[in-house]
């Protein structure tokens, strides 16, 4: 995957756990416990991951680049 496409991935996935969030906190699902659990638990952690993945992008590329192309360099 090239820098382009990791950016897309990331940055639709930052947006449908942001509404997911959302969706939690200002719907009748806030009084679910179960998706409020999920949404604590998973969605938040989650939507952490991808807002730092977008921050970081050029070290996850170097992270992501396969060993015998870092070997040549």
């Amino acid at each position: 995957m090239n820098g382009k496409n990791i950016r897309i991935v990331l940055r639709w996935a930052h947006i449908v756990l942001a509404l997911l969030v959302g969706a939690s906190l200002y719907s009748p699902l806030a009084s679910n416990e179960a998706y409020m659990a999920v949404t604590l638990w998973g969605l938040i952690p989650a939507l952490a991951l991808t807002g730092i993945g977008m921050w970081k992008q050029s070290s996850l590329m170097k992270l992501l680049e396969p060993v015998s192309k870092r070997a040549h360099q």
